[in-house]
Protein backbone atom coordinates (compact mmCIF):
# COMPACT_ATOMS: atom_id res chain seq x y z
CA UNK A 1 0.00 0.00 0.00
CA UNK A 2 1.56 3.15 -1.17
CA UNK A 3 1.81 6.25 1.05
CA UNK A 4 -0.03 8.37 -1.18
CA UNK A 5 -3.12 6.06 -0.43
CA UNK A 6 -3.24 7.10 3.14
CA UNK A 7 -2.70 10.93 2.60
CA UNK A 8 -5.35 13.18 3.42
CA UNK A 9 -6.42 15.63 0.85
CA UNK A 10 -4.38 19.11 0.46
CA UNK A 11 -5.76 21.98 2.45
CA UNK A 12 -7.12 19.33 5.16
CA UNK A 13 -6.18 20.17 9.00
CA UNK A 14 -4.91 17.32 10.68
CA UNK A 15 -5.60 18.68 14.54
CA UNK A 16 -5.09 15.04 16.42
CA UNK A 17 -2.56 12.03 16.16
CA UNK A 18 -6.20 10.02 16.09
CA UNK A 19 -6.31 11.45 11.86
CA UNK A 20 -3.20 10.08 11.11
CA UNK A 21 -2.46 6.53 9.67
CA UNK A 22 0.20 3.87 10.57
CA UNK A 23 1.79 4.85 7.62
CA UNK A 24 1.63 8.66 7.81
CA UNK A 25 2.27 8.16 11.72
CA UNK A 26 6.19 7.11 10.56
CA UNK A 27 6.21 9.24 8.22
CA UNK A 28 5.78 12.26 10.39
CA UNK A 29 7.82 10.26 13.75
CA UNK A 30 11.03 10.15 10.96
CA UNK A 31 10.32 13.40 9.12
CA UNK A 32 9.93 15.24 12.61
CA UNK A 33 12.53 13.83 14.63
CA UNK A 34 14.99 14.92 11.41
CA UNK A 35 13.98 18.37 12.08
CA UNK A 36 14.43 18.68 15.29
CA UNK A 37 17.90 17.30 14.40
CA UNK A 38 19.21 20.02 12.81
CA UNK A 39 20.31 21.72 16.53
CA UNK A 40 23.00 18.77 16.89
CA UNK A 41 23.48 18.69 13.14
CA UNK A 42 24.06 22.57 13.07
CA UNK A 43 26.42 21.95 15.99
CA UNK A 44 28.62 18.04 16.43
CA UNK A 45 29.38 17.22 13.32
CA UNK A 46 31.48 20.59 12.23
CA UNK A 47 33.51 20.38 16.08
CA UNK A 48 36.65 18.20 14.64
CA UNK A 49 37.05 20.36 10.99
CA UNK A 50 37.58 23.32 13.50
CA UNK A 51 41.67 23.37 12.83
CA UNK A 52 40.90 22.67 9.39
CA UNK A 53 38.41 26.00 8.63
CA UNK A 54 40.68 28.31 10.51
CA UNK A 55 43.48 27.10 8.25
CA UNK A 56 41.27 27.98 4.76
CA UNK A 57 40.01 31.10 5.91
CA UNK A 58 43.90 32.04 7.44
CA UNK A 59 42.49 32.79 11.12
CA UNK A 60 43.13 31.70 14.86
CA UNK A 61 41.14 29.17 16.49
CA UNK A 62 39.62 31.58 18.70
CA UNK A 63 38.20 33.58 15.48
CA UNK A 64 36.60 29.94 14.22
CA UNK A 65 35.17 29.58 17.74
CA UNK A 66 33.39 32.69 17.03
CA UNK A 67 31.25 30.44 14.38
CA UNK A 68 29.84 28.60 16.96
CA UNK A 69 29.18 31.94 18.89
CA UNK A 70 26.78 33.23 16.13
CA UNK A 71 25.01 29.49 16.22
CA UNK A 72 23.75 29.44 20.02
CA UNK A 73 22.95 33.31 18.95
CA UNK A 74 20.95 32.18 16.06
CA UNK A 75 19.74 29.03 18.56
CA UNK A 76 18.36 31.78 21.15
CA UNK A 77 16.94 34.25 18.65
CA UNK A 78 15.49 31.63 16.12
CA UNK A 79 13.76 30.37 19.03
CA UNK A 80 12.60 33.77 19.97
CA UNK A 81 10.80 34.62 16.62
CA UNK A 82 9.86 31.52 14.59
CA UNK A 83 8.36 29.96 17.43
CA UNK A 84 5.60 32.70 18.24
CA UNK A 85 4.94 33.15 14.28
CA UNK A 86 3.75 29.59 14.04
CA UNK A 87 1.34 30.24 16.64
CA UNK A 88 0.41 32.81 14.32
CA UNK A 89 0.45 31.77 10.58
CA UNK A 90 0.26 28.09 11.27
CA UNK A 91 3.19 24.47 11.65
CA UNK A 92 3.55 23.86 8.12
CA UNK A 93 4.17 27.55 6.32
CA UNK A 94 6.48 28.17 9.10
CA UNK A 95 8.25 24.53 9.19
CA UNK A 96 9.05 24.73 5.35
CA UNK A 97 10.70 28.52 5.91
CA UNK A 98 12.46 27.18 8.25
CA UNK A 99 14.00 24.01 6.68
CA UNK A 100 13.82 26.12 3.80
CA UNK A 101 15.52 28.46 5.31
CA UNK A 102 18.66 26.31 6.62
CA UNK A 103 19.08 24.84 3.09
CA UNK A 104 20.03 28.27 1.76
CA UNK A 105 22.24 28.87 4.88
CA UNK A 106 23.92 25.98 4.72
CA UNK A 107 24.85 26.50 0.90
CA UNK A 108 25.88 29.94 1.72
CA UNK A 109 28.21 27.92 4.51
CA UNK A 110 29.73 25.74 1.94
CA UNK A 111 30.72 28.98 -0.52
CA UNK A 112 31.16 31.53 1.77
CA UNK A 113 34.98 33.15 0.64
CA UNK A 114 35.34 34.94 3.67
CA UNK A 115 35.60 34.15 7.56
CA UNK A 116 32.93 36.81 8.20
CA UNK A 117 30.05 35.64 5.85
CA UNK A 118 30.92 31.93 6.93
CA UNK A 119 29.85 32.60 10.77
CA UNK A 120 27.40 34.86 9.17
CA UNK A 121 25.87 31.36 7.45
CA UNK A 122 26.62 29.79 10.70
CA UNK A 123 24.01 31.81 12.36
CA UNK A 124 21.17 31.57 9.90
CA UNK A 125 21.77 27.74 10.21
CA UNK A 126 21.42 28.59 14.02
CA UNK A 127 18.18 30.49 13.58
CA UNK A 128 16.64 28.47 11.09
CA UNK A 129 17.61 24.85 12.59
CA UNK A 130 16.29 26.24 16.14
CA UNK A 131 13.15 27.18 14.62
CA UNK A 132 12.65 23.37 12.77
CA UNK A 133 13.44 22.36 16.52
CA UNK A 134 10.59 24.26 18.21
CA UNK A 135 8.00 24.04 15.72
CA UNK A 136 8.41 20.43 15.49
CA UNK A 137 7.47 19.90 18.95
CA UNK A 138 4.83 22.31 18.60
CA UNK A 139 3.18 20.13 16.06
CA UNK A 140 3.65 17.04 18.23
CA UNK A 141 1.42 19.00 21.19
CA UNK A 142 -1.13 19.80 18.05
CA UNK A 143 -1.53 16.55 17.07
CA UNK A 144 -0.88 14.99 21.19
CA UNK A 145 -1.18 15.65 24.53
CA UNK A 146 -0.15 14.10 27.79
CA UNK A 147 0.63 10.59 27.61
CA UNK A 148 0.37 10.32 23.92
CA UNK A 149 2.17 13.26 23.59
CA UNK A 150 5.20 11.52 25.85
CA UNK A 151 5.06 8.45 23.67
CA UNK A 152 5.42 10.88 20.67
CA UNK A 153 8.11 12.28 21.50
CA UNK A 154 10.09 9.42 22.69
CA UNK A 155 9.51 7.37 19.33
CA UNK A 156 10.97 10.89 17.52
CA UNK A 157 13.84 10.71 20.02
CA UNK A 158 14.44 7.56 19.06
CA UNK A 159 15.86 8.58 15.85
CA UNK A 160 17.09 12.26 17.01
CA UNK A 161 19.36 10.60 19.79
CA UNK A 162 21.65 9.24 17.19
CA UNK A 163 22.74 12.50 16.24
CA UNK A 164 24.75 13.69 18.55
CA UNK A 165 26.53 9.83 18.68
CA UNK A 166 27.05 9.97 14.67
CA UNK A 167 27.37 13.51 14.04
CA UNK A 168 31.29 13.88 15.39
CA UNK A 169 32.04 10.48 14.21
CA UNK A 170 30.75 11.51 10.72
CA UNK A 171 32.30 14.92 10.83
CA UNK A 172 35.00 13.78 11.27
CA UNK A 173 35.65 11.19 8.63
CA UNK A 174 34.09 13.54 6.14
CA UNK A 175 36.22 15.91 6.65
CA UNK A 176 39.47 13.69 6.81
CA UNK A 177 38.77 11.87 3.48
CA UNK A 178 36.68 15.22 1.30
CA UNK A 179 37.57 18.30 3.02
CA UNK A 180 35.38 20.46 5.53
CA UNK A 181 33.29 21.89 2.92
CA UNK A 182 32.30 18.77 2.07
CA UNK A 183 30.27 18.05 5.67
CA UNK A 184 28.04 21.11 4.51
CA UNK A 185 27.67 19.60 1.09
CA UNK A 186 26.24 16.51 2.81
CA UNK A 187 23.90 17.43 5.36
CA UNK A 188 23.01 20.23 2.72
CA UNK A 189 21.42 17.44 0.50
CA UNK A 190 19.77 15.82 3.51
CA UNK A 191 18.22 19.18 4.61
CA UNK A 192 17.01 19.59 1.07
CA UNK A 193 15.76 15.80 0.76
CA UNK A 194 13.67 16.74 3.79
CA UNK A 195 12.39 19.95 2.73
CA UNK A 196 10.76 17.74 -0.33
CA UNK A 197 9.55 15.30 2.12
CA UNK A 198 8.08 17.34 4.46
CA UNK A 199 6.16 19.47 1.43
CA UNK A 200 4.73 16.08 0.41
CA UNK A 201 3.53 15.17 3.34
CA UNK A 202 3.03 17.62 6.44
CA UNK A 203 -0.60 18.82 6.72
CA UNK A 204 -1.38 21.83 8.74
CA UNK A 205 -1.80 20.95 12.27
CA UNK A 206 -2.76 24.35 13.80
CA UNK A 207 -6.65 25.09 13.09
CA UNK A 208 -7.10 28.74 12.07
CA UNK A 209 -9.40 29.54 14.78
CA UNK A 210 -6.88 28.22 17.56
CA UNK A 211 -3.81 30.97 16.00
CA UNK A 212 -2.48 33.90 17.73
CA UNK A 213 -3.10 37.24 16.23
CA UNK A 214 0.11 38.00 14.34
CA UNK A 215 0.56 41.66 15.01
CA UNK A 216 3.56 42.39 17.46
CA UNK A 217 1.13 43.00 20.09
CA UNK A 218 -0.77 39.85 19.64
CA UNK A 219 2.96 37.77 19.79
CA UNK A 220 3.86 39.90 23.02
CA UNK A 221 0.59 38.92 24.87
CA UNK A 222 0.76 35.22 23.70
CA UNK A 223 4.26 35.08 25.67
CA UNK A 224 2.44 37.30 28.99
CA UNK A 225 -0.50 34.48 28.94
CA UNK A 226 2.63 31.39 29.10
CA UNK A 227 4.39 33.40 31.89
CA UNK A 228 1.26 33.22 33.71
CA UNK A 229 2.20 29.64 34.27
CA UNK A 230 3.86 28.71 37.49
CA UNK A 231 4.72 25.05 36.25
CA UNK A 232 6.11 26.20 32.94
CA UNK A 233 8.39 28.97 34.38
CA UNK A 234 9.65 26.19 37.12
CA UNK A 235 10.00 23.92 34.53
CA UNK A 236 11.65 26.19 32.15
CA UNK A 237 14.37 26.48 35.33
CA UNK A 238 14.24 23.44 35.51
CA UNK A 239 15.83 22.89 31.80
CA UNK A 240 18.15 25.85 31.88
CA UNK A 241 19.88 24.44 34.91
CA UNK A 242 19.57 20.38 32.97
CA UNK A 243 21.14 22.24 30.02
CA UNK A 244 23.77 24.43 31.46
CA UNK A 245 25.39 20.75 33.10
CA UNK A 246 25.64 18.91 29.46
CA UNK A 247 27.62 21.86 28.45
CA UNK A 248 29.45 21.88 31.64
CA UNK A 249 29.73 18.14 30.48
CA UNK A 250 30.57 18.67 27.00
CA UNK A 251 33.35 21.83 27.33
CA UNK A 252 35.38 19.93 30.32
CA UNK A 253 35.38 16.86 29.65
CA UNK A 254 37.83 16.52 26.62
CA UNK A 255 40.58 18.48 29.39
CA UNK A 256 39.61 16.25 32.26
CA UNK A 257 39.55 12.55 30.35
CA UNK A 258 42.96 13.77 27.99
CA UNK A 259 44.92 15.57 30.45
CA UNK A 260 44.12 14.09 33.91
CA UNK A 261 43.63 10.98 32.81
CA UNK A 262 45.70 10.35 30.36
CA UNK A 263 43.02 9.31 27.46
CA UNK A 264 43.70 10.11 23.92
CA UNK A 265 41.72 11.71 21.59
CA UNK A 266 40.50 8.48 20.12
CA UNK A 267 39.59 6.87 22.74
CA UNK A 268 37.82 10.10 24.23
CA UNK A 269 35.77 9.92 21.27
CA UNK A 270 35.14 6.08 21.54
CA UNK A 271 34.09 7.24 25.86
CA UNK A 272 31.57 10.63 24.37
CA UNK A 273 29.61 8.34 22.05
CA UNK A 274 29.09 5.64 24.73
CA UNK A 275 27.50 8.57 27.11
CA UNK A 276 25.45 9.53 23.91
CA UNK A 277 24.27 6.29 24.12
CA UNK A 278 23.76 6.30 27.58
CA UNK A 279 21.67 9.06 26.91
CA UNK A 280 19.65 7.81 23.75
CA UNK A 281 19.15 4.49 26.27
CA UNK A 282 17.47 7.31 29.11
CA UNK A 283 15.12 8.67 26.61
CA UNK A 284 12.99 5.40 26.14
CA UNK A 285 13.64 4.21 29.72
CA UNK A 286 11.81 7.59 31.01
CA UNK A 287 8.95 7.35 28.34
CA UNK A 288 8.49 3.45 30.04
CA UNK A 289 8.84 4.81 33.69
CA UNK A 290 6.59 7.25 32.81
CA UNK A 291 3.80 5.18 32.52
CA UNK A 292 3.66 4.04 36.06
CA UNK A 293 4.50 6.76 37.99
CA UNK A 294 4.16 10.48 37.47
CA UNK A 295 6.36 12.52 35.66
CA UNK A 296 6.53 15.47 37.56
CA UNK A 297 8.01 13.24 40.41
CA UNK A 298 10.28 11.57 38.12
CA UNK A 299 11.60 15.02 37.51
CA UNK A 300 12.17 15.09 40.96
CA UNK A 301 14.43 12.05 41.02
CA UNK A 302 16.60 12.99 37.93
CA UNK A 303 17.24 16.14 39.70
CA UNK A 304 18.21 14.25 43.16
CA UNK A 305 20.62 11.95 41.21
CA UNK A 306 22.07 14.48 39.40
CA UNK A 307 23.20 16.01 42.82
CA UNK A 308 24.42 12.89 44.01
CA UNK A 309 26.25 13.03 40.72
CA UNK A 310 27.91 16.15 41.52
CA UNK A 311 29.04 14.75 44.94
CA UNK A 312 30.68 11.91 42.94
CA UNK A 313 32.54 13.51 40.79
CA UNK A 314 33.94 15.64 43.76
CA UNK A 315 34.90 13.16 45.94
CA UNK A 316 36.57 11.19 43.40
CA UNK A 317 38.29 14.21 42.50
CA UNK A 318 41.97 12.80 41.20
CA UNK A 319 40.67 9.14 41.93
CA UNK A 320 39.38 6.00 39.43
CA UNK A 321 38.71 7.01 35.69
CA UNK A 322 36.09 4.44 35.23
CA UNK A 323 34.11 6.03 38.58
CA UNK A 324 34.50 9.44 37.08
CA UNK A 325 33.07 7.76 33.84
CA UNK A 326 30.44 5.93 35.12
CA UNK A 327 29.27 9.00 36.92
CA UNK A 328 29.06 11.17 33.57
CA UNK A 329 27.40 8.05 31.81
CA UNK A 330 24.53 8.21 34.83
CA UNK A 331 24.21 12.13 34.23
CA UNK A 332 23.51 11.68 30.50
CA UNK A 333 21.52 8.79 31.52
CA UNK A 334 18.84 11.01 33.57
CA UNK A 335 19.21 13.83 31.05
CA UNK A 336 18.18 11.60 28.29
CA UNK A 337 15.31 10.49 30.90
CA UNK A 338 13.75 13.75 31.59
CA UNK A 339 13.99 15.50 27.97
CA UNK A 340 10.30 13.69 26.75
CA UNK A 341 8.83 14.32 30.49
CA UNK A 342 9.91 17.87 30.54
CA UNK A 343 8.18 19.39 27.81
CA UNK A 344 4.61 16.67 28.00
CA UNK A 345 4.07 18.70 31.51
CA UNK A 346 5.31 22.11 30.07
CA UNK A 347 3.01 22.12 27.59
CA UNK A 348 0.21 20.37 28.23
CA UNK A 349 -2.23 23.32 28.92
CA UNK A 350 -0.74 25.55 25.88
CA UNK A 351 -2.16 23.95 22.67
CA UNK A 352 -2.62 27.10 20.89
CA UNK A 353 0.68 28.31 21.93
CA UNK A 354 3.20 25.47 22.12
CA UNK A 355 5.54 27.29 19.44
CA UNK A 356 5.72 30.52 21.72
CA UNK A 357 5.89 28.12 25.41
CA UNK A 358 8.48 26.31 23.46
CA UNK A 359 10.36 28.63 22.09
CA UNK A 360 10.42 30.57 25.82
CA UNK A 361 11.48 27.22 27.24
CA UNK A 362 14.38 26.89 24.28
CA UNK A 363 15.63 31.24 24.76
CA UNK A 364 16.25 31.08 28.34
CA UNK A 365 17.99 27.59 28.51
CA UNK A 366 20.08 28.85 26.00
CA UNK A 367 20.41 32.44 27.23
CA UNK A 368 21.21 30.96 30.63
CA UNK A 369 23.45 28.85 29.24
CA UNK A 370 25.44 31.31 27.46
CA UNK A 371 26.25 33.32 30.41
CA UNK A 372 27.47 30.98 32.20
CA UNK A 373 29.80 30.30 29.92
CA UNK A 374 31.31 33.52 30.45
CA UNK A 375 32.19 32.40 34.38
CA UNK A 376 33.83 29.10 32.81
CA UNK A 377 37.24 30.86 33.72
CA UNK A 378 36.48 29.89 37.55
CA UNK A 379 36.55 26.21 36.77
CA UNK A 380 39.60 24.27 36.96
CA UNK A 381 39.86 21.52 34.90
CA UNK A 382 42.74 19.67 36.48
CA UNK A 383 40.36 17.37 38.02
CA UNK A 384 36.41 16.92 39.04
CA UNK A 385 36.47 18.67 41.92
CA UNK A 386 35.23 21.84 40.65
CA UNK A 387 33.17 20.54 37.56
CA UNK A 388 31.64 18.13 40.68
CA UNK A 389 30.47 20.98 42.26
CA UNK A 390 29.12 23.42 39.59
CA UNK A 391 27.04 20.17 38.18
CA UNK A 392 26.19 19.17 41.62
CA UNK A 393 24.59 22.93 42.17
CA UNK A 394 22.91 23.30 38.93
CA UNK A 395 20.60 20.05 39.61
CA UNK A 396 19.89 21.06 42.63
CA UNK A 397 18.50 24.49 41.58
CA UNK A 398 16.82 22.99 39.04
CA UNK A 399 14.93 20.47 42.16
CA UNK A 400 14.60 23.67 44.21
CA UNK A 401 12.69 25.20 40.80
CA UNK A 402 10.68 22.14 40.46
CA UNK A 403 9.40 22.09 44.12
CA UNK A 404 9.05 26.04 44.99
CA UNK A 405 7.95 27.39 41.60
CA UNK A 406 6.29 24.49 39.78
CA UNK A 407 4.94 22.51 42.76
CA UNK A 408 4.48 19.09 41.29
CA UNK A 409 2.12 17.53 44.20
CA UNK A 410 -0.63 20.30 42.19
CA UNK A 411 0.20 19.12 38.70
CA UNK A 412 -1.87 16.68 37.36
CA UNK A 413 -1.26 13.01 36.58
CA UNK A 414 -0.80 13.02 33.17
CA UNK A 415 -0.88 8.76 32.84
CA UNK A 416 -5.05 9.48 32.93
CA UNK A 417 -7.01 9.17 29.62
CA UNK A 418 -6.06 11.92 27.49
CA UNK A 419 -7.95 14.71 26.04
CA UNK A 420 -6.83 16.24 23.38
Amino acid sequence: MPLTSSLPKRGTVLDSGEHLSKRLLLGYVVLLALSMSLIPFTIDPYLPAFPAIGQFFGVTNGVVQASFTGVTLGLAIGQLILGPLSDAFGRRPLMLLAIGGYVVAIALAFLAPSIELFIAARFLMGFFSAGADVIGRAIIRDLYRGQAMQRMLAKTYLIQSISPIAGPIVGSQISEAFGWQAIFLLFGIVSLVLLLLLNFILFETLPVARRRSSTPIGLARGYLNVMRDRVLIGLIFYSAMQLSALFLYLNFTPFVYQQSFGISQTDYGLWLALNGAASYIGVQVGAYVARYLKGQWMLAGTAIIGVGVGLGLLLNAGGEFWITQALFFVQLFIFGAAITIIPTIALYNHGSEAGTATSLMGVFSFTFTTILSFFYFLISSADTSDLGVAIGTLFGLSLVSLIVISRPWLIPDLRKPDVV
